[in-house]
């Protein structure tokens, strides 16, 4: 059950553009990353350590940007920090983006 108090948080930062803001900023750093072929892909927490945003909120905004099609699921490898076995994100590449038009 969702409290009344997560719902006036969400309510507020919904409404002065924190979540578009993350969400803009955390697309930005993984496609830049990922085009400076630092990675290929990243991990949420990887995500985390980049932006300094907490990791609730980058997989709240990383599940929006999937779901707008912006960022897409990679193949599964080991997480650089952490070295469990997860599923990355990353951007689209030229390809994907041509055949989506």
């Amino acid at each position: 059950m969702v409290r009344t108090t997560s719902k006036i948080a969400y309510k507020e930062i919904n409404e002065d553009n924190t979540i578009s803001n993350q969400a803009e900023f955390i697309y930005r750093i993984v496609k830049d990353t990922c085009d400076d072929g630092h990675y290929e892909n990243l991990s949420l927490k990887e995500i985390k350590s980049l932006t300094s945003i907490d990791i609730n909120a980058v997989s709240g905004r990383v599940n929006e940007l999937k779901k707008q099609g912006r960022l897409v699921e990679d193949s599964k490898r080991k997480c650089n920090i952490t070295g469990r076995l997860i599923t990355p994100v990353r951007t689209l590449t030229m390809q994907e983006l041509i055949s989506q038009i």
